[in-house]
């Protein structure tokens, strides 16, 4: 059996329909992972020779295009513990306004204090991941809605 990609939007589709948050199978060569979150969708299809990565929303051709949300996931790019202070203090809050780059906290991974920045300029709306708490790669850390005129 090969991949190809009407199996591919397939599983996509199963993965958007089911209430789970990732699916991986394999095909021949090709292992496939499906990720879901509330935002996005990522695959990753490898074989052996190459490895293709595909990020950002899944539309069909059939389907409209949607109107940018005003809203940012801030996401964890690690798997570790949330650090949302400095020095006994909170980095951020909601309700905060930040700046594009601004550190809004920390995963530590292994010992390693890795900054989340702000991926835009904007006001916290929601803190989903709580100082202490153990995340996952790709979990949603904040949301965060974009000020007027940053695209």
């Amino acid at each position: 059996m090969d991949l190809n990609m009407e199996l591919l939007q397939e599983l996509v589709n199963i993965v958007k329909q089911a209430q789970i948050s990732e699916l991986t199978v394999k095909v021949g060569d090709w292992r496939v992972t499906i990720r879901k979150n509330p935002q996005n969708f990522v695959y990753s299809a490898k074989a052996t020779s190459e490895q293709r990565r595909i990020e950002g929303p899944l539309v069909s051709p059939s389907e409209p295009e949607k109107q940018a949300s005003p809203y940012v996931p801030v996401v964890s790019n690690w798997v570790g513990i949330v650090r949302r202070t400095k020095n006994g203090k909170p980095l951020v809050q909601v309700g905060d306004n930040v700046n594009r780059g601004q550190t809004l906290c920390f995963v530590d991974a292994l010992g390693v204090q890795n900054e989340v920045r702000a991926p835009k300029s904007g006001r916290i709306v929601e803190i989903f991941a709580e100082e202490g708490q153990t995340v996952e790669f790709g979990q949603q850390l904040m949301l965060l809605e974009v000020a007027g005129g940053e695209e």
